[in-house]
């Protein structure tokens, strides 16, 4: 497991103590919701396909989808983190 912090109070937010699985689940939900493929946050979440023969014949690796979805979610991150917006509700996918 190398490359993880030391600092167990890591993920320690205001809110309560947060897992890397909470992370995870949190970033993926949020994917499908702004309309990334359910497959593709899958492959996000460096999971491998269940059925072994989709795994077999289908080979593409999903590079740029999970490119633009790491996007779009950090573009949704860094505008729910601003501190010069104010209150507004977020719909759809944002615009490119």
């Amino acid at each position: 497991m190398s490359g993880r912090s030391a600092n167990i109070a890591a993920l320690k937010l205001p809110e309560g103590h947060w897992t890397p699985h909470d992370l995870r689940r949190t970033g993926a939900t949020m994917m499908t919701r702004l309309r990334v493929l359910p497959e593709v946050a899958e492959r996000c979440l460096n999971h491998t396909e269940e059925n072994k023969v989709k795994r077999t014949y289908q080979r593409h690796g999903y590079e740029p989808e999970m490119r633009d979805a790491w996007r779009v979610l950090g573009e949704r991150l860094e505008l729910l983190t601003r501190r010069d917006v104010g209150n507004f509700a977020i719909i759809g996918r944002m615009a490119d």
